[in-house]
């Protein structure tokens, strides 16, 4: 493994119903690729593997690995069947529409994993499961949560779960922004234009 390459694999979530948005967001375009290429490549440098959760007859195109996620029963099916797949003991979850996603946030949330079986950035109510680190002993706990039906933090309160205040990680709550809307896609694009420095 690279010097300085997080021993954790980093698992891009595609194949929601992208209801509000019209279309799949993981081939929305982002400066001339996929959005979740895009997401992919933020995270390449500091992962010891990269995945997609989703199905490979509609994934497999963008050339990454594909971990079906158990007949589309949702993103906790997703979040099992990535970690049963995993062959690293944790998995950084995230969803493919966070086109600002902060390689800097996602290694100091890694550093509050330390003790805990998950590591979950919050902000007010609102948490964000899929920019969030998980451990592969999970595995029985969330397993049981998909038996009853449960949402993604439904088992919470069956494992030890370190909720991280999204504002005290690098790039803040701005770095999990989410592409829910086309509105959103175009508003969050023009914004990264703007703050991109010249010739990146």
């Amino acid at each position: 493994m690279k010097r300085g390459v997080l021993p954790a694999t980093a698992v891009i979530f595609c194949g929601g119903r992208s209801a509000r948005m019209g279309t799949d967001k993981a081939f929305l375009d982002w400066g001339g690729r996929p959005l979740a290429l895009h997401v992919a490549s933020r995270l390449q440098p500091h992962f010891a593997e990269i995945v997609i959760s989703g199905d490979p007859a509609r994934y497999a195109a963008l050339g990454l690995p594909c971990i079906p996620d158990l007949g589309g029963a949702g993103p906790l099916a997703g979040l099992y069947a990535s970690l049963f797949a995993s062959r690293t003991a944790a998995i950084f979850a995230v969803a493919c529409d966070m086109p600002l996603v902060e390689p800097r946030s996602a290694r100091a949330l890694w550093e509050h994993l330390r003790g805990y079986d998950a590591a979950v950035p919050v902000s007010g109510d609102s948490r964000e499961p899929l920019h969030a680190f998980y451990l592969k002993r999970l595995l029985p706990v969330i397993g049981r949560a998909l038996e009853g039906k449960a949402r993604m933090a439904g088992w919470w309160g069956e494992a030890a779960v370190k909720r991280v205040r999204a504002a005290s990680l690098p790039g803040g709550a701005d770095a999990m922004t989410d592409c829910d809307t086309l509105e959103d896609y175009r508003r969050i694009k023009a914004g990264a234009a703007v703050r991109r420095p010249p010739g990146e």
